[in-house]
């Protein structure tokens, strides 16, 4: 028992150590996504407002790590951004799929703060997160931007085509590309941005 509780402790020790190798300074995170303003234009904007704007965003962390995804959100209200993302260019990471995941990142903290916890469930999170970045880059195109909307449906498109069912991300797009309103956002598109 005492060799199993210390496998377990020196276990955790080493996913904190590994967590904390990745984190960046809040002032060094700040300045890259700064310095990449003229890459990414949208997604600063955005990001600033967020800042200025969103009460449930309650924190930035940042992060430096391959091999994994360039936002996440946590029901405290701390986004967590992957800078990789930033500073590597990725190629389908333009300005407007990363302006994507960034209002997707802000749909979660709406989902956690809407919804009674006990109610609370990843698949209903990741669909509500994927329809409030659906609602904010169709008030783009309204103002004539219709790239981050395009972008949006594009790559939830591919992935609601996934087999990983195991991905909640996944299984909630494969429900909304079916579901109305989906639909009406390509009817939009079609109708409306060249």
């Amino acid at each position: 028992m005492k060799k199993l509780l210390l496998t377990i402790f020196f276990a955790i020790c080493g996913m904190s150590i590994s967590a904390q190798q990745h984190k960046i300074t809040d002032t060094m995170g700040y300045r890259i996504i700064t310095d990449n303003k003229l890459y990414f234009p949208k997604f600063c904007k955005a990001f600033q407002q967020a800042l200025e704007g969103e009460d449930l965003l309650k924190q930035v962390v940042f992060i430096d790590k391959k091999s994994t995804g360039p936002a996440f959100a946590s029901a405290k209200g701390v986004m967590t951004i992957n800078l990789d993302y930033f500073k590597g260019k990725k190629p389908n990471f333009d300005d407007n799929r990363l302006l994507v995941v960034l209002y997707h990142e802000i749909g979660h903290f709406y989902y956690y703060h809407r919804t009674p916890r006990s109610k609370w469930n990843s698949e209903d999170s990741e669909k509500a997160a994927f329809e409030y970045s659906l609602l904010k880059t169709k008030e783009m195109a309204v103002n004539k931007d219709c790239l981050p909307l395009k972008t949006g449906l594009r790559f939830m498109k591919l992935r609601s085509e996934s087999n990983a069912l195991d991905d909640p991300h996944v299984r909630a797009l494969k429900k909304m590309v079916n579901e109305p309103p989906y639909t009406e956002y390509l009817a939009y598109v079609k109708a409306n941005c060249n």
